[in-house]
């Protein structure tokens, strides 16, 4: 049996993590722009055009207090918070009118993500009439999330 030293276990990992991302960027995730978290939240509370709101403390109850809401709880220098937020762009395009869909930054309102005891991001909430019905926790595709919120309607 061949032993190796530490250093060439340690340089084996690095290699295989290099090409997994090389791997992931170059065929996973090609046709995402390099900053999708601000293509989709402005500053204003509602981006007409991506129909997903930006939440803060003084809009977040009003808003989930009626019908169905999924709200992502997401920061900016989250990778997989970029992942999702084209994902969440997609869902609102499918579910127009059916259900509104919303971001939180927990960096500027965590208040929030402490509320509801948000631990790791991204983390998905859906409300329906104010209440929690489901929590997702990391990237969750649009079927997953479609599904969910068509067995609310």
């Amino acid at each position: 049996m061949v032993k190796a030293s530490k250093s060439v276990i340690v340089a084996l990992i690095l290699v295989g993590v290099t090409v997994l991302i090389v791997f992931s960027k170059t065929y996973i995730f090609r046709d995402q722009p390099s900053d999708t978290t601000s293509a989709l939240v402005n500053d204003e509370n509602v981006d007409e055009e991506k129909l997903i709101m930006n939440l803060n403390v003084n809009t977040f109850d009003e808003t989930i207090a009626d019908g169905v809401t999924l709200v992502d709880f997401w920061a900016p220098w989250c990778g997989p918070c970029r992942i999702q937020g084209p994902i969440l762009e997609k869902v609102a395009q499918s579910l127009k009118g059916q259900a509104q869909i919303a971001k939180v930054n927990v960096d500027e309102v965590g208040a929030l993500a402490g509320r509801f005891g948000v631990r790791s991001i991204p983390t998905l909430i859906l409300f329906k009439n104010g209440n929690e019905v489901q929590r997702f926790i990391g990237v969750q595709n649009n079927e997953t999330l479609i599904e969910a919120i068509n067995k609310l309607k």
